[in-house]
């Protein structure tokens, strides 16, 4: 059985997990269409749970915001929702998302250095874009070449720029405030 001192800071985590699959939700759905895949702050929002959240809690937030989406509430790109946009032909990055919040929080955890953490979004981003790439070649019949003109080159700047956006937010937020440091 869990001591009562575990309690404040495993509520405070949890309370964290909610704000950042909270935040995942305001800010997914508003997205601009340029191919296939839209132009999202999701990513943003996932490399901030990864940032902000222990590792367990990082994933879980980001698999709450899917569980939330595939029950229907309009949270993905341009206000979509459902099974459908879940395992639809960009559902693959979606999938992908649990896994880069993990990447991001398991650095920050074990070394928390600004390297480990640029190589953690350089391979959130490979996740990202292998598997959810190879789900969209495999249930659109796209080629590769053609796949990733579409579904990865126009994003791998703003991408990285998102990562590195989290990134600072989070450390901002996390030396003004001691509270919202992972447990």
């Amino acid at each position: 059985m869990a001591s009562h001192t575990n309690t404040p800071s495993r509520t405070r985590a949890m309370v964290n997990a909610a704000l950042c699959a909270a935040l995942l939700c305001v800010i997914s759905p508003w997205s601009v269409v340029i191919g296939p895949v839209s132009l999202t702050l999701g990513v943003f929002g996932v490399f901030y749970a990864g940032a902000m959240l222990s590792p367990g809690y990082a994933a879980g937030a980001v698999a709450v915001y899917l569980a939330l989406a595939g029950m229907g509430l309009p949270v993905i790109s341009n206000f979509r929702s459902g099974p459908a946009a879940l395992f639809g032909p960009t559902g693959g990055y979606l999938l992908a998302y649990p896994v880069m919040a993990l990447l991001v929080a398991l650095a920050k955890k074990r070394s928390g250095r600004p390297w480990a953490l640029a190589l953690s979004v350089a391979a959130s981003l490979a996740v990202l874009y292998g598997f959810g790439t190879a789900w969209f070649m495999a249930v659109t019949g796209t080629p590769l070449l053609q796949s990733l003109v579409a579904c990865v080159f126009p994003f791998i700047v703003p991408d990285a720029c998102k990562g590195a956006a989290a990134l600072a937010l989070a450390g901002a937020l996390q030396k003004r405030l001691p509270a919202l440091r992972p447990a």
